[in-house]
């Protein structure tokens, strides 16, 4: 995720709250037909008109769709639900079919654009005011009061330029324009292969349609389940996990730049000299990185993938001890997809000393790190003046399951698997004992536990998984 795609926190509300909410609906039985039309190799695009508002309906919207039809003697269709929030699955799908070969002879691959997403009537704000992103790092000067008015700034920016769209963006709508997309397809049930943010539509479609799901998978999954506090908590325990297998890795592996010093060591002597305000790019020394910045394009570039050779070549130029090379620039955006975070997630600190006192903990969790991604989103959506309109609560699953999770995952934790799993009845959990974020295509062995389910509908047997990759 880029900084503005940044995973919330989460507060806990009751089931029955949460589920009652989402069932007033009716499905989606009178959908239009698709036109489906040729926009890359092996790739056709169609529009599909939902209503804006399903609970009053009026106001139509299109959501942007891309298949890839199935190479061989067709079983179904699996709609892929990307992640971010913001990644584009039309655009996922044009570079590639997302699924293993196997998977993909069989199988007509759908994915779409999530409502408020790239050609989706995506969410517009005001470019200044998003590149005017305030510092949400208490000990270096931020204030709770100047983020919770920044929020409000954000959101009346967002509102004026996307309008009524902006109130209707959660996962559960994303879920009901899934279930329109079945019936245009003129089909009684689909598969879903669902990764990291998406994994939250998916678990909404299986509760509003249960009968609809053919198989799902949860891939690196996100646990709408948890209280601020532990959302937080188990999120930079992440970080630091993940950062501890990269130190394990260096000590040892030749491709690793750092090799023989002691990473932790560094990494704290360079986070320390961005609190002072000392750190700035090598290949632009006027530009200044800020410590939590360098925290979370450390999780981002190094440990997503992971890309742990690159990673230390980054850390060895930071630390003057590598040429610089050029810096990659972030490009200016109106573009600004967290907002589905605030609509899926209701959290609030109560006054500015819990929020301090909450980053306090945290640090204390990763003496390393400090910090998560997710600390700039809950430090937004607890300021976001919009209504939540998909809150928290546990999974209300009667489906089989796959759920895939690497050991050590920097953006969604193995521990939200492991919750998640035992929340819904019948599931399956296959882990991935490497690094980095997604699994299905990961190995030999992901690719085939996942195919075979996928295919034969069989689960995994308990407590399977799946050697680690070298992640040089």
């Amino acid at each position: 995720m880029s900084r503005l795609r940044l995973a919330a926190a989460v507060s806990t509300v009751s089931i029955a709250a949460g589920v009652t909410a989402l069932l007033v609906v009716p499905s989606a039985a009178a959908s239009p037909a698709l036109t489906w039309k040729d926009c890359a190799k092996d790739v056709q695009c169609a529009t599909l008109t939902v209503p804006l508002d399903w609970r009053r309906g009026g106001a139509t919207i299109g959501i942007s769709l891309a298949r890839r039809a199935a190479t061989g003697n067709k079983i179904g269709t699996i709609v892929y639900l990307p992640g971010g929030p913001g990644d584009s699955g039309v655009q996922q799908l044009k570079a590639g079919p997302k699924v293993s070969p196997e998977v993909a002879e069989r199988f007509d691959v759908i994915s779409l654009d999530p409502r408020g997403v790239n050609e989706s009537s995506p969410i517009r704000c005001d470019p200044a005011v998003i590149g005017g992103i305030p510092d949400v790092n208490p000990d270096t000067g931020a204030k709770y009061a100047d983020i919770m008015a920044y929020s409000r700034k954000l959101a009346d920016s967002c509102q004026a330029r996307t309008g009524d769209t902006i109130n209707h963006i959660d996962s559960a709508d994303v879920a009901r324009d899934v279930d329109a997309l079945r019936a245009a397809l003129g089909e009684r049930q689909i598969s879903v292969y669902s990764r990291s943010y998406g994994t939250l539509a998916a678990q909404m479609y299986a509760e509003l349609f249960p009968g609809r799901v053919r198989a799902m998978v949860l891939d690196s999954v996100f646990d709408h389940s948890l209280d601020t506090r532990e959302f937080l908590a188990s999120a930079v325990r992440a970080a630091e996990d993940s950062f501890n297998a990269f130190a394990k890795w260096c000590a040892g592996s030749e491709n690793c730049v750092l090799r023989g010093q002691d990473v932790s060591a560094l990494f704290d002597d360079l986070y320390r000299r961005a609190e002072r305000g000392e750190l700035t790019e090598p290949s632009d020394p006027a530009r200044k990185i800020s410590a939590t910045e360098l925290s979370w394009t450390t999780m981002r570039r190094g440990f997503y993938n992971p890309s742990w050779k690159e990673l230390s070549v980054r850390l060895a130029e930071l630390a003057g001890q590598r040429p610089p090379t050029p810096a990659q620039q972030m490009p200016q955006t109106d573009f600004f997809p967290s907002a589905v975070l605030c609509a899926d997630n209701r959290f609030r600190f109560r006054s500015e000393q819990e929020w301090t006192r909450t980053w306090d903990e945290l640090k204390r969790i990763a003496p390393v790190m400090r910090t998560h991604m997710a600390w700039q989103g809950v430090s937004f959506c607890a300021g976001w003046p919009l209504p939540t309109t998909n809150p928290q609560h546990r999974p209300g699953i009667k489906a089989p399951v796959l759920i895939l999770s690497s050991r050590h995952d920097p953006a969604t934790p193995l521990e939200w698997a492991a919750d998640v799993h035992r929340m819904i009845p019948g599931s399956a959990l296959v882990t991935y004992e490497g690094s980095g974020h997604g699994v299905f295509l990961r190995n030999d062995c992901t690719k085939a536990a996942t195919s075979r389910y996928f295919l034969d509908r069989v689960l995994p047997a308990p407590g399977t998984s799946c050697p680690g990759s070298d992640p040089a």
